[in-house]
């Protein structure tokens, strides 16, 4: 298992999950908390959330077997309009509690200097007031706007519902419930209601045992809608970075937070499951980023019904996720951002969607010619403007690129600079050429990625790097199962061999599994950790001994972990794969599982394109980073 560190990157969660949200591949559930809010709220944003709910492609939104049975036992109790008349009637005793209080406290020095006539005149109006409140909640309280909510919901998740086998589940929890709810495990063990003390866990094994049949070479992700906040569930962070001088501290209500799920669960997660990683998010999240989205490209969002019933009118303006926005936003919707001292995401103009982008052969220049576009002009621009005006100008720059006015060599030029030398952009970047892809010719997109990708492996002068550039390696990892990109790692791939570049893995090579072999001396039983002994990728040696401590390359610093404390072989497999730049997904997974241990004074091979197969025992300094 693995903490969740105590400052975490707000800009990395959203891009990261935003992408989740809107992929065809992630798996969605909801819990019961969900469908009642569903219940609850107004029609138009009920059958917006539905609607969207239902969009989802076959298979990919359900709903456990417990949580339909939760909401069923609810309706049958009467709990929704039992709750909404509970929630008016305590409503309206605060406002009477409100008006005694303020007529008790008042007297005509006091209403007089206020700018009333006197205290009969101030008591009149709180009176009025308060009456005319009463008279609004209760237009909110009419049991006619719910009706139809259930038939809604229910006829829902009769379509999406899971076809669970309970039995088993409820022995298990029968033998291990209590043991769980009081060691604390997650999730549930904050619910105080001895009548379903385990229905958070009876849906958490039901997510489990839906998610172990799904396998197949695609990867996805898994998010659990809930409006459950508990800590049983999830883990807020403490602190936030938000591309700042100094991390803030989370506020959820704004949503300026990087909320995960719990560590125990992600761990029972990771070994149940075949899904990457798992999200507990609430619906007013989701709401934000599928409204933000097409708003900022000046389309109409199909959402905002669920978007504004999600949240509090005075606070709308103020969330933290308008950020989703930012990176989809003209310069005049930056420019407001600035004039208000907002500190800005990477932006992106609006998509012109009124046309489709006319399609044109790539024809890929050289080597030298991409090394021979000087983008100084541009990137020093970038490195002299005030922070708070990088990303307008690189708005600019998207926007001279969607109207044909910069060149995509110079462009992608540009961009690799930021890669490199900006933190911000080393994780951002493959998220704006995504974004940007519609809007660019396909021709003119992929000239682009090929002049930042080629920066991974060439020098200014067409060179081949002897180690190649680690944020723009990681970022042609990244960009690589784009099909759309195909063009320009075919490109790149002709350049190293061409150049007779020798890697571990070679992009544009189909994306082929990579041979990869751990050699273990076990640790003799009792769950003792097995001593790492030998690495080979692609069949060279992959593991050094005699290594300094102080070297980059010593697997403590790699993993950050000492060997005492071991790892898994996933946690190894990750570490290597990044380290080398091959794709994670293409190293076998045989020795995941393992724990792991290693002599304090081993580490990594560097690559090394002028060495045979790619690797070499020595640190070289003069040229990449592969950190």
């Amino acid at each position: 298992m693995r903490l969740d560190p105590f400052v975490r990157d707000y800009q990395r969660f959203i891009a990261d999950l935003s992408g989740i949200l809107q992929s065809e591949e992630t798996v969605f559930y909801l819990d019961t908390s969900v469908l009642m809010w569903a219940a609850n709220i107004g029609r138009d944003a009920r059958r917006e959330f539905l609607a969207w709910c239902g969009s989802r492609p076959t298979g990919k939104m359900r709903v456990p077997v417990w949580a339909a049975h939760e909401l069923h036992r609810h309706l049958l109790r009467g709990s929704l309009n039992a709750n909404l008349k509970k929630a008016v009637s305590d409503a309206e005793a605060k406002l009477t509690d409100f008006a005694r209080l303020t007529t008790e406290r008042v007297d005509d020095a006091l209403c007089i200097a206020k700018g009333y006539a006197g205290r009969n005149a101030y008591v009149t109006d709180v009176q009025k007031t308060v009456q005319r409140l009463k008279e609004l909640g209760k237009i909110a309280g009419d049991e006619a706007a719910s009706s139809g909510a259930a038939d809604d919901v229910v006829d829902f998740v009769n379509d999406h519902i899971l076809d669970t086998e309970l039995d088993d589940i409820i022995r298990r929890i029968n033998e291990v419930g209590e043991l769980r709810y009081k060691h604390l495990m997650p999730p549930g063990y904050h619910d105080n209601k001895p009548e379903n003390k385990f229905g958070d866990v009876v849906i958490w094994e039901e997510m489990l045992a839906d998610l172990k049949d799904r396998t197949g070479p695609t990867q996805f992700d898994t998010v659990l809608i809930s409006r459950d906040e508990k800590t049983d569930w999830v883990s807020s962070a403490p602190l936030v970075y938000n591309g700042g001088d100094k991390p803030q501290k989370s506020n959820r209500d704004m949503e300026f937070d990087v909320t995960l799920a719990h560590p125990l669960l992600i761990h029972e997660f990771s070994k149940k499951t075949s899904s990457r990683s798992l999200y507990v998010v609430p619906p007013g999240f989701v709401a934000s980023a599928l409204y933000y989205a097409p708003n900022s490209a000046g389309q109409a969002s199909n959402v905002s019904k669920w978007f504004a019933a999600s949240h509090r009118f005075d606070v709308i303006e103020k969330l933290a996720t308008a950020a989703l926005a930012a990176r989809a936003a003209p310069v005049e919707r930056a420019n407001v951002a600035v004039a208000n001292g907002e500190e800005a995401e990477p932006t992106v103009p609006p998509a012109d969607l009124s046309s489709p982008v006319p399609a044109r052969a790539f024809v890929a220049p050289s080597a030298r010619a991409i090394a021979s576009v000087n983008a100084f002009p541009l990137s020093s621009a970038y490195a002299q403007a005030p922070i708070n005006l990088k990303d307008e100008l690189v708005a600019s720059w998207v926007n001279s690129l969607v109207s044909g006015e910069l060149p995509p060599l110079l462009f992608g030029k540009a961009m690799s600079g930021l890669i490199a030398s900006d933190i911000r952009w080393a994780t951002q970047a493959n998220a704006l050429f995504e974004q940007i892809a519609p809007n660019v010719e396909p021709a003119n997109w992929n000239m682009a990625v090929l002049a930042v990708i080629c920066s991974a492996y060439f020098d200014a002068s067409g060179e081949l790097h002897k180690v190649p550039q680690s944020e723009a390696a990681l970022f042609a990892l990244q960009m690589e199962p784009d099909a759309r990109a195909a063009p320009a790692f075919a490109a790149l791939n002709g350049f190293l061999k061409g150049a007779d570049a020798q890697l571990p893995y070679l992009p544009g090579t189909g994306r082929q599994k990579v041979p990869y072999a751990l050699n273990l001396l076990g640790g003799g039983g009792n769950g003792k950790a097995d001593l790492l002994r030998e690495v080979r990728v692609s069949g060279q040696p992959a593991l050094i001994d005699r290594v300094p401590e102080s070297s980059p390359q010593t697997l403590s610093r790699l993993l950050a972990n000492d060997p005492s404390r071991g790892c898994t072989g996933k946690e190894l497999r990750a570490v290597i794969a990044k380290h080398l730049f091959v794709p994670v997904e293409l190293l076998a997974t045989t020795w995941d599982t393992k724990k792991i241990t290693w002599s304090a004074d081993v580490g990594l091979a560097s690559v090394d394109t002028t060495s045979e197969g790619g690797l070499s025992s020595l640190a070289d300094e003069e040229d990449g980073d592969n950190d």
